[in-house]
């Protein structure tokens, strides 16, 4: 049985909090007072386990600023959205028809590339995980992987971050050893029963990544009650798990999953609805580039008979923007130079103060 109290944003500056017990009515609250007043009539009423995890998530609302650091690298992040560049080192990748597979020049000076052009760090995955996609052996992976990874370091040193994005245990181990820095796991640690002990003695940052079921499957009778709610739960559970295990309560990264396990109607309310995330109290990264959503949505409201990959950046930056504004933190991406100038104009934009 869940055990969770939410918060969720109504509209600014007004929550709805749901309580897990379901004859106990919602409650509406606006600031601090109204908190406070909710939190002692919880105690007096023996429900303090309900006050404890309101108090907690009014606190995580109101976090800012976060820091990602590992073995002198730092990265902060609140006032500049960073950008986390993609690099696929698949025979099928659906973004780039993959151009980088088994080719380890070309990956080393697409990373120099993504470098220049502003990203701050890159996520080098060698397993295709877009729905569908069949699943590869732990040797290919490794295979397609680690020569990257070494090439990249030797040839351009060790001032920025790379993550590895798998959900195999051994892999992570590997390229962490081999020089990555952040374990991208789109399984959140599930796909592979080792992966949170693996993480916690390599003591790195990990992204926990919402999705339902394994690529090849992860498309098929997809329902959810309330799916922000239902994706908070299982990130929530996640980190409990992580951290019985080991990992370091600082070290958590959160990723709803956007298009792992989600209709189109799923994704965008999670764009929609992303700053409720925030009650999680961890830095939220977002991956919207070129996914299928975006095609959908386009065709069906412009008229366009198809979108390819290629052609999805504008759609990509638009849906963005609002995870931005909506309290995103890293923003994944393909295209990095168009997307680190659109975020340049959009941080500046927030960021400015009339006097």
């Amino acid at each position: 049985m869940n055990s969770t109290v939410h918060i969720i944003e109504e509209q600014k500056s007004a929550y709805r909090v749901v309580f897990p017990d379901p004859f106990t009515e919602p409650v509406y609250i606006e600031d601090e007072d109204q908190l406070k007043q909710l939190v002692s009539r919880l105690k007096s009423e023996g429900k303090v386990e309900y006050a404890r995890q309101l108090t907690e998530k009014w606190v995580n609302l109101n976090k800012k600023n976060f820091k990602i650091n590992y073995k002198g690298k730092f990265l902060n992040l609140g006032q500049k959205t960073a950008v986390m560049g993609i690099l696929n080192l698949t025979p099928d990748s659906f973004s780039d028809g993959g151009i980088y597979y088994r080719n380890i020049d070309r990956a080393v000076e697409r990373v120099a590339q993504m470098l220049e052009e502003g990203a701050d760090i890159i996520d080098i995955g060698g397993e295709s995980t877009r729905p569908g996609a069949a699943p590869v052996s732990l040797e290919e992976e490794m295979e397609r992987v680690i020569p990257v990874i070494k090439a990249v370091r030797k040839e351009l040193g060790n001032n920025f971050l790379i993550s590895i994005d798998t959900y195999k245990a051994p892999v992570a181990k590997a390229a962490v050893e081999e020089g990555a820095d952040i374990v991208n796991d789109i399984s959140g640690m599930t796909f592979d029963p080792k992966m949170a002990e693996t993480v916690a003695s390599l003591d790195c940052p990990v992204v926990i990544n919402h999705t339902r079921g394994r690529p090849d499957q992860m498309q098929e009778k997809v329902y959810y009650n309330d799916v922000v709610v239902e994706i908070i739960e299982f990130i929530e559970n996640q980190i409990k798990y992580g951290i019985s295990k080991g990992i370091r309560k600082d070290r958590f990264i959160i990723d709803p999953g956007i298009g792992f396990g989600k209709y189109v109607e799923h994704n965008i309310e999670i764009i929609k609805r992303l700053n409720e995330f925030r009650v999680l109290g961890y830095p939220i990264l977002i991956g919207i580039s070129r996914k299928s959503f975006i095609e959908l949505i386009l065709k069906n409201l412009t008229g366009r008979d198809s979108v390819p990959p290629e052609e999805r950046l504008s759609g990509s930056l638009g849906a963005t923007a609002y995870a931005v504004m909506n309290g995103a933190h890293i923003v994944r991406t393909h295209d990095v130079k168009e997307t680190v100038e659109f975020l340049t104009l959009i941080d500046t934009i927030r960021g400015y103060r009339i006097v």
